[in-house]
C-alpha cells in the first residue's frame, strides 16, 4: 500500500468509530443467511410497565434489562415491552418474523409501526404459544422490533413461557420453520380428538341402548360419564394445541372433571345394582365444591401447583375405591361387578398421574416429568390420559356389549312369560257373564302392564241368585296373575257350597294366609244378588267401597 493512501484509510477508520454508536446494529454477514433463517431469541432489553413512546425507535433503551426471550422462564402477570434493533443492510428489505408466542399477550412494532394481526385480547380469549409469521420491511434493512405484552392471571398461573422463538428469515425458509415447530405443537393431538370424539359417540349410544332397555338405568349415567370425559379431554388437548382459549381448559374442561367423577360413582352403583351410601354423598359433595378452585385459580387467587396436586388427589380414590368395591361386590357373588374393575380403575388413575406430572414440572420433581410425555406407540404419539381412556373405551364396550346381551335375552324371555300368563289369566276370567231377569250385568278388565292382578267373576248360584266378586291382588306381573289364579279357583270352590259372602270371605281369607308368601296381599269385594228378593248382600275385605246408582241418578257408597 503506498504511503499517500494511508491518511484516507485513517479517515476512514476514525469516521466509522465515531458513526458505530449510531448505527443500530452492525450488518449480518452474508454468510449468516445460507440456511435462510436466524434465530433472535438473544439481546432483547427489556422492562416492566407500559408507555406509548417505548415503540419509537429513536427511544434509548440502553438502560433496560437484557434478557434471552426463549429462556424467559413462565410469563409473568401484568404489562413488560422487549425490544430489540437488528441491521441487515439495504440487501434484506423484504423480510419475515417468526413469533411464537402466546397468542393475545402480545403486539407487534416495527420501527414505531403497529403490524397488523397480533392484538392483546381478554383473558378469556388468550391462548398458549402458537406460531405467527409477519412481513417486515425497511429501504435500508434497518428494523427496530418492539413487542408490547400483556400477561392476564390465568396465563400466568399456569406457568407457561409468553415466547418460545423469534425468528428472521427468508420466505421460504421461514415457512420450513413454521410448519416445523407447528407440527411439534400439534403432535399426538388427532390420536386425542379421534379418541374423545369415539367417547362422546358411545355416550350417545348408550342413550340409544337406555331407550331400548328404560328400566336399566345404567345406561343414563354412562352416556353422561362417556359424554363429559370425551369433551374435557378434548377441549384440554385442543387447548394444550393451541386451538381453543386456556380458558376453555380451567373453566370447562377442568372443572367437568368432577362432574363425571360424580357421573362414574352413579353408575358404578347402578350397574352393581345397589344404593349410594352416605359417605360417597359426601365425597359427591365434595367434589362439586371443588369446581369453584378452578374458578379461583384461573383469576389467579389460588395457586395453581396446589390446584393440581388437590386435583390428582380428589380423582385417584374414585379409580382405586371403586375398583376395590368392584372386587368385594365380585367376591360377594356379583359377576357383572368384576366386568367394571379395570374400566373404572383407568380414566381416574391416569388423570390423577399427569396431574401429578404437570405439577412436577413446576416443583421441580423431576423424576415425575414423564408422566406428561406423549407415550409413543409406533408412528401415534399419546398423553397418559388418551392411554387410560383408549382401554378405558375398549374395555367398556365389551363389558356393555355382554350386559346388553345378557338383559335382551331375559328381556325377551319375561315377554314370552307375561304372554303365555295373560292368556292363562284370559282364560280365568268369565267370557259370558250369567243374566237373570230384571238384571243387566256388564264387566271389563284392563290390566296396567301385561299381566295385572286385578280380578273379577260372576257365578250362578241357582236360578235366582247370582255371587259377584272383585279382587284386587298386590303387584303387578306374573306373580300376581299365579296368585290371582289361586284366588279364582278357591272363591268358586267356596261360593258354590256357602250361602253366607261373610262365610265365603273368612274361609277365602284363611286359605290364602296359608298359602301366599309373606308380605302379598288380597283385597276382596263380595256379593249375592237375589233376583225374587230383590236384595243384594255383600262382604266387603279391604276393597274400595261398592257404589249403588238409585233411580234417582244419585249414588251411594
Amino acid at each position: 500500500m503506498s504511503s499517500r493512501n494511508r491518511p484516507v484509510m485513517v479517515c476512514a477508520l476514525v469516521f466509522l468509530e465515531l458513526c458505530a454508536p449510531s448505527l443500530i446494529a452492525a450488518p449480518i454477514e452474508v454468510t449468516q443467511w445460507r440456511s435462510g433463517l436466524i434465530e433472535l431469541n438473544q439481546g432483547w432489553h427489556e422492562r416492566d410497565g407500559d408507555g406509548t413512546e417505548w415503540s419509537r425507535p429513536e427511544f434509548d433503551d440502553s438502560a433496560w434489562n437484557t434478557v434471552d426471550l426463549a429462556d424467559l422462564g413462565p410469563a409473568r402477570q401484568g404489562w413488560h415491552w422487549y425490544r430489540r434493533p437488528v441491521n441487515f443492510g439495504p440487501d434484506q428489505r423484504e423480510l419475515r418474523l417468526l413469533i411464537a408466542g402466546g397468542d393475545g399477550t402480545y403486539e407487534l412494532f416495527v420501527n414505531g409501526i403497529q403490524v397488523p394481526g397480533p392484538t392483546l385480547r381478554s383473558s378469556l380469549l388468550v391462548s398458549r404459544p402458537v406460531e405467527a409469521v409477519f412481513p417486515i420491511s425497511d429501504s435500508k434493512g434497518i428494523f427496530e422490533i418492539a413487542l408490547r405484552t400483556r400477561i392476564p392471571p390465568g396465563y400466568s398461573a399456569w406457568h407457561l413461557a409468553q415466547f418460545t422463538n423469534v425468528t428472521v428469515g427468508l420466505p421460504t425458509a421461514l415457512e420450513y420453520e413454521r410448519q416445523a415447530l407447528e407440527s411439534q405443537r400439534l403432535d399426538g393431538l388427532a390420536p386425542s380428538i379421534c379418541i374423545n370424539l369415539l367417547l362422546c359417540l358411545a355416550g350417545v349410544t348408550a342413550l340409544a341402548l337406555y331407550a331400548i332397555q328404560q328400566t336399566q338405568r345404567e345406561y343414563i349415567f354412562l352416556s353422561l360419564y362417556l359424554l363429559l370425559v370425551g369433551i374435557s379431554n378434548g377441549l384440554s388437548m385442543l387447548q394444550s394445541s393451541g386451538f381453543v382459549p386456556l380458558s376453555a381448559n380451567f373453566l370447562i374442561a377442568d372443572p367437568l372433571i368432577y362432574v363425571w367423577l360424580i357421573a362414574q360413582i352413579e353408575f358404578t352403583y347402578s350397574f352393581a345394582g345397589r344404593r349410594v351410601g352416605r359417605i360417597w354423598r359426601i365425597y359427591e359433595a365434595s367434589l362439586l365444591v371443588l369446581l369453584m378452585l378452578a374458578v379461583l385459580t384461573w383469576v389467579g387467587l389460588f395457586a395453581s401447583d396446589t390446584y393440581v396436586l388437590i386435583e390428582a388427589a380428589a380423582t385417584a380414590p374414585v379409580g382405586l375405591l371403586l375398583s376395590a368395591l368392584l372386587f368385594v361386590w365380585y367376591r360377594q357373588g356379583n359377576r357383572e361387578a368384576g366386568w367394571l374393575i379395570l374400566p373404572s380403575l383407568a380414566p381416574a388413575v391416569s388423570t390423577a398421574l399427569f396431574d401429578l406430572g404437570t405439577a412436577s414440572i413446576t416443583l421441580g420433581w423431576q423424576s415425575f416429568n414423564f408422566l406428561v410425555e406423549p407415550i409413543q406407540m409406533g408412528p401415534i404419539a399419546l398423553q397418559l390420559v388418551d392411554v387410560g381412556t383408549l382401554v378405558f373405551l375398549l374395555s367398556i364396550a365389551v363389558v356393555m356389549f355382554f350386559r346388553f346381551s345378557r338383559v335382551t335375552r331375559e328381556q325377551a324371555r319375561a315377554a314370552a312369560e307375561l304372554a303365555a300368563a295373560r292368556e292363562i289369566q284370559q282364560m280365568l276370567l268369565p267370557s259370558t257373564l250369567p243374566q237373570l231377569a230384571g238384571v243387566q250385568i256388564a264387566g271389563a278388565w284392563q290390566p296396567a302392564r301385561e299381566v295385572g292382578g286385578d280380578y273379577f267373576d260372576v257365578i250362578q248360584l241357582d236360578k235366582d241368585r247370582l255371587g259377584i266378586c272383585v279382587g284386587d291382588v298386590a303387584g303387578k306381573g306374573i306373580t300376581a296373575a299365579l296368585l290371582m289364579a289361586n284366588l279364582q279357583a278357591s272363591f268358586r270352590a267356596f261360593a258354590t257350597t256357602e250361602a253366607s259372602p261373610q262365610v265365603v270371605c273368612t274361609k277365602l281369607n284363611k286359605f290364602l294366609c296359608a298359602n301366599i308368601a309373606s308380605g302379598k296381599f288380597v283385597t276382596f269385594f263380595y256379593a249375592v244378588l237375589d233376583a225374587d228378593a230383590r236384595t243384594l248382600t255383600y262382604e266387603n275385605a279391604g276393597h274400595s267401597p261398592g257404589l249403588l246408582l238409585r233411580s234417582s241418578g244419585t249414588t251411594e257408597t
